[in-house]
């Protein structure tokens, strides 16, 4: 496996990424209907770009794989702390017209016993960025919140609610309708703390952790041999394949051709901004990742018009690539 990682990473990386993500998310399909359940089936499976670009780094660094005492104690405390959200969320229960966790919320041995094991990847993935392998901790040491620039933090914080809002204000001038978040029009001292919990699971358990494998490791692997551009369009196209299994264990509830067509064409100009804000932060994962959770999130903020502000993503990918000229190899 060392070979292969030194000599193909990128074969290594999807290799690890998608057999780790399928095992989990296809050995969820038994329990169809038991959604807690499947829900922490998922999570695990989340982890699997992280842990195949840590595990790809490692690989090519041909050093043995250790648990230093500083990284098992950062393991440790980032476990304690993803355990302790997922249990404040289950806490929280169903959220009407924002987020409904499920039906049955009924907690069994198997599904604490799972979250626990989700905590404990989550932990070991972020952990990462103490590595005492210094290929895997220079790949990944921006993933924890330290030396933040001030620059692309404000960008990545308000960038899609900017894009959002505008759209939003377009749709109004043009008499075109909105999609209005369920929790919309109450008080935004009962709304934040819901948005803020959801938030930061997305952050760091449901979408903003992919980052470390698809623009921490994929990314700028293939920007060796392609342009951003090319590489960005690259990475859509596995991102997108990768969310396959998610059609058939229930979690997506949609036709898995139009659900998967669909989410390869959004995926495009998303694949693109990521590319584009993970270069130009100087490679900050970290505040990648918080883009990443923006875009999943603050649809369940703000009012959305989707028409609208899919043609405004388009200019604004298509801008950004012709400001940078990301269809340019960097020398």
């Amino acid at each position: 496996m060392k070979i292969l990682a030194q000599k193909h990473p990128m074969i290594t990386f999807l290799l690890i990424n998608f057999v780790w993500t399928w095992l989990f998310w296809f050995a969820a399909m038994p329990f169809r209907g038991q959604t807690l359940l499947v829900t922490a089936i998922v999570l695990i499976g989340g982890y699997g770009p992280a842990v195949g670009g840590i595990l790809t780094l490692g690989l090519q660094s041909g050093q043995k794989p250790g648990m230093s005492p500083k990284r098992t104690l950062t393991m440790l405390l980032i476990s304690a702390l993803i355990f302790g959200m997922l249990t404040l969320r289950y806490l929280v229960g169903n959220i009407p017209n924002f987020d409904i966790l499920a039906e049955d919320l009924t907690l069994t041995t198997p599904i604490v016993v799972i979250a626990v094991i989700a905590s404990l990847v989550g932990g070991w993935v972020f952990s990462s960025a103490v590595s005492e392998n210094p290929t895997v901790r220079g790949g990944m040491a921006s993933i924890l919140p330290w030396r933040l620039p001030p620059l692309w933090t404000i960008f990545a914080v308000i960038f899609y609610p900017a894009m959002i809002l505008a759209s939003w204000g377009m749709s109004a001038l043009f008499g075109m309708k909105a999609e209005y978040p369920g929790l919309w029009g109450q008080s935004a001292l009962e709304i934040l703390p819901f948005y803020a919990l959801t938030f930061c699971m997305t952050l760091l358990i449901q979408g903003g952790n992919e980052e470390l494998g698809w623009r921490g490791f994929m990314q700028p692997e293939l920007q060796k041999r392609f342009s951003p551009l090319i590489a960005a369009l690259i990475v859509s196209v596995f991102w997108s394949l990768w969310h396959l299994p998610l059609f058939v264990n229930g979690v997506y509830d949609a036709d898995l051709v139009i659900g998967m067509v669909s989410g390869g064409i959004y995926r495009i100009p998303l694949a693109i901004f990521l590319a584009w804000f993970f270069n130009r932060s100087g490679g900050n994962l970290f505040l990648t990742m918080f883009l990443h959770a923006s875009f999943n999130r603050t649809p369940s903020l703000l009012p959305t018009p989707s028409l609208i502000l899919m043609v405004l993503c388009l200019i604004v990918a298509v801008g950004m690539v012709v400001k940078d000229k990301m269809w340019c190899r960097s020398s």
